[in-house]
């Protein structure tokens, strides 16, 4: 009996404590003025591996922060995730410790340069379709407060066209898909595409051209792709813009260090800039459907 009571007495002081942090939470004016929001999730991906997607990913959430949104990075690449690498910083949980009670959301965020939040999802994600409903609906619980952290949330994919790749490609509120002028990178930029229509997907679909020569080279880029997938797929594809091929990209890997903060001035690091501004002020945009959603519709795929 004292056993019980002493346990239902910590089970208390628990909630108790639960409840208070809760309420500091959602006292704070950040949380508050975006409360009723939810964040907007791209899926950048790409047809192939070595096109500079995972660079341009973190460089892109730098260049978003700059324009004062803020920004949540989510690792989903199952095989190689390295977007912390490209950070500098070090990340002790993934997705999947939030099972874990005394787990909670900000304990598997890493911080990143200007305040950028940093999640290493990996297999962890897929792991999510083997749990009973109850403990699904816990981590669903925690992690749907990334809505009230960040107003984008950019989610970095595997490379390839696999099924693994598509399932967080098609559950995206927006698709960016990352390219070179390459002949073979142009081939799998269209493989995805395909893929991409065969699977219904429905959200918009961007293209960027990286490591581009000229400007010219970056719009016959476009323009192949764009008009095939139209007259082939019936799929309209827009381009965000290019990034123009720099050394100093090399460099800024090297010191582990993102371009926008290694070498702000640089010509790629404007183009970043000049993609961030575009993404933010497009005529149309498609409808956010937050981090919930997001992993709502990843869970009905798998």
């Amino acid at each position: 009996m004292r056993d019980q009571a002493e346990n239902l007495r910590q089970m208390i002081l628990k909630s108790r404590e639960q409840a208070s942090h809760l309420k500091d939470f959602y006292k704070s004016p950040i949380i508050k003025q975006h409360r009723s929001s939810k964040a907007q999730v791209f899926a950048v991906t790409s047809g192939k591996g070595g096109v500079g997607k995972t660079n341009f990913t973190v460089n892109l959430a730098l260049a978003l922060t700059n324009l004062g949104k803020r920004v949540l990075v989510i690792d989903a690449d199952l095989g190689m995730a390295n977007v912390d690498v490209l950070f500098g910083c070090e990340t002790k949980y993934s997705l999947l410790h939030l099972l874990q009670e005394e787990i909670k959301l900000e304990d598997i965020l890493t911080e990143g340069p200007r305040g950028i939040k940093y999640m290493s999802g990996g297999s962890g994600i897929y792991d999510l379709a083997n749990l009973d409903e109850v403990k699904l609906q816990g981590i669903i619980n925690k992690i749907t407060l990334c809505d009230k952290l960040a107003d984008v949330i950019l989610v970095d994919t595997g490379a390839g066209i696999n099924r693994n790749v598509l399932n967080f490609v098609l559950a995206a509120d927006e698709v960016i898909l990352v390219t070179t002028p390459e002949p073979t990178a142009m081939t799998d930029a269209y493989a995805m595409m395909k893929a991409y229509v065969s699977h219904h997907g429905t959200a918009p679909l961007k293209l960027v051209i990286n490591r581009v020569m000229e400007a010219g080279e970056g719009q016959t880029v476009v323009n192949k792709l764009s008009q095939t997938a139209l007259r082939f797929l019936q799929l309209r594809v827009d381009s965000l813009g290019f990034v123009y091929e720099d050394m100093n990209l090399v460099k800024a890997v090297k010191r582990q260090q993102p371009l926008l903060l290694a070498y702000p001035n640089t010509i790629s690091a404007q183009c970043i800039e000049k993609i961030a501004n575009q993404l933010l002020n497009r005529q149309f945009v498609a409808k956010n459907s937050g981090i919930e959603g997001f992993l709502s519709r990843f869970l009905n795929f798998i």
